[in-house]
């Protein structure tokens, strides 16, 4: 089954009408690669069991039907309305749109190939709770009491045991795609108040300065004092900015409801496609071929990779990540 990792309706507001084919088309920029056109929006980024959990055969199919009914649907409805300039989004709308553009982050190509970066993090606490022989002593005992009905007895050396097993687990090859489905599933739960509840705005642009869309497209920044940006921070960071371009000519410019200790500058359509560049995981995408694009794409592609410079978690402390999760 093959699936998307950005939807194919946003893909087609970003698409130019092929006279050959009489369809929706886009450019296609990747670096080191001159522009390549006439690729279908049905294409652009369909992997073949991109959400298939390999002890699940029937979750690929669950998750790209919830996907479509709870998430996407709702907003292709409207999509297109953001061309017109005297349209606003109702107060069901703005929900629906906050849920989209989570999920567009939780689906991407580079979310999923952050899973590495998560296994890593999981596989470092594991280490820290196997050297922390106290630990393993209350853990022990932990387990001992629960299971004294039974006549059974559990040491130090059974939990380390387990615990070593646990880590072979996640070593699999299978571990990352599993854990990536899952954290799908359950991030349409998720519902970003500070997202919400912030300050929506948009950009626009004309037909001879488009912006493009990344496989990507989910962007977020902190703009330093200096001009500069930080990218790749959460929602909750204080003067944390979000943009997702709709279309060739509309950009969604939001300020989540977070602390705010710097002014807000309207960001420009180089820097919002910088962005776009910068984040991408393989390609970005366009409704016309131009060397100014293309010049961005080749300066800036894959400099912003997650779980390596952006939204990165080895600055939290894990030291009782394992002790808890054993504990329960």
């Amino acid at each position: 089954m093959r699936s998307h990792t950005v939807p194919k309706r946003l893909l087609k507001q970003f698409a130019y009408d092929d006279p050959i084919t009489r369809s929706p088309r886009l450019w296609r920029y990747t670096k080191g690669r001159h522009p390549f056109p006439g690729v279908a929006p049905k294409i652009a980024t369909s992997v073949e069991g991109y959400f298939a959990d390999p002890s699940d055969v029937e979750l690929e199919r669950l998750v790209e039907t919830r996907l479509a009914y709870e998430i996407e649907d709702p907003v292709h409805k409207f999509l297109p309305n953001f061309s017109d300039v005297s349209w606003t989004m109702s107060d069901l709308q703005r929900q629906q749109m906050t849920r989209y553009i989570t999920l567009l982050f939780g689906r991407c190509a580079a979310r999923r190939a952050a899973e590495a970066h998560l296994q890593d993090i999981k596989i470092y606490a594991l280490n820290k709770f196997l050297s922390n022989e106290s630990q393993l002593l209350t853990v022990a005992m932990h387990w001992s009491i629960n299971a004294f009905p039974k006549g059974l007895r559990f040491t130090v050396k059974d939990v380390a045991l387990g615990a070593k097993r646990l880590a072979a687990g996640l070593r699999s090859p299978s571990a990352a795609q599993q854990s990536f489905v899952k954290s799908v599933l359950g991030g349409m739960t998720i519902f970003d108040e500070a997202m919400y509840h912030g300050d929506w705005r948009l950009v626009r642009t004309t037909d001879d300065d488009p912006f493009i869309l990344s496989d990507t497209p989910f962007v977020t920044w902190h703009r330093v004092p200096t001009g500069e940006f930080s990218y790749g921070i959460s929602t909750s960071i204080p003067n944390v900015e979000v943009v997702l371009p709709i279309s060739p000519l509309a950009c969604l410019h939001i300020l989540p409801r977070v602390k705010r200790t710097l002014g807000v500058l309207i960001p420009t359509v180089q820097e919002i496609n910088i962005a776009q560049a910068a984040f991408a995981h393989h390609a970005c995408f366009a409704n016309q071929n131009k060397k100014e694009l293309d010049d961005v794409m080749q300066r800036y592609a894959h400099t912003v990779q997650l779980g390596r410079n952006a939204f990165t978690l080895w600055h939290r402390n894990f030291d009782d990540l394992f002790f808890d999760i054993l504990m329960r």
